[in-house]
């Protein structure tokens, strides 16, 4: 008798451990207007926003998630690539980050694409039109959704959410926590209070 509450006493505390430690636990963090199934660990920060419903999610130490709902949310477009040659910054004494720089003129017909740190993709996200930004490399970029109008009306309420220079796993996370959002027109003032 006393083997079989051994036994039962160390099944319970591995199904304990593993149970906790399990990756692939999910829950709904609900910010009112809309739903997102996430990893267990991720936390809800609350923030103020001025003319938008903002707030951000606590991945881990080092990784933050950022949401903004209302007029003038970021399109997560990558800036433009900017071409220089080394000659413009040796005359004009620039400082070259944030530029690809090449070797003379004659290489200025060069495709920027191929310097961009995000790709692009569409997909259509709880029946609205999304658009989905990834890293080329990970670790280095954006990653997230962007919808360009929540509700279907003239005043053009949008949304993003996305974390910058993620770990792969979070990365990984985040896309798929993408796909099921759910969003719950109310009234936007409501939630920024």
């Amino acid at each position: 008798m006393k083997q079989f509450i051994k036994l039962f006493h160390i099944s319970a505390l591995t199904i304990l451990v593993v149970g906790c430690k399990d990756p692939s636990r999910t829950k709904t963090m609900d910010f009112g207007l809309f739903t997102i199934d996430v990893p267990y660990k991720w936390q809800q920060i609350k923030q103020n926003g001025i003319d938008s419903y903002v707030g951000a999610v606590a991945v881990d130490n080092t990784d933050t998630l950022y949401f903004d709902l209302g007029m003038y949310s970021n399109t997560l477009t990558e800036p433009n690539i900017e071409v220089i040659t080394r000659q413009m910054i040796e005359e004009n004494d620039l400082d070259s980050t944030g530029f690809v720089v090449i070797k003379d003129l004659m290489s200025m017909n060069i495709d920027a694409d191929l310097y961009r740190k995000q790709n692009v993709s569409w997909d259509s996200i709880n029946n609205r039109r999304a658009k989905i930004v990834f890293p080329r490399i990970s670790g280095k970029g954006s990653t997230g959704v962007y919808i360009g109008s929540l509700w279907g009306d003239s005043s053009k309420v949008r949304f993003n959410l996305y974390g910058s220079n993620l770990k792969t796993q979070t990365e990984q996370d985040l896309l798929k926590a993408i796909k099921t959002l759910r969003f719950h027109k109310r009234n936007i003032d409501d939630e920024e209070n």
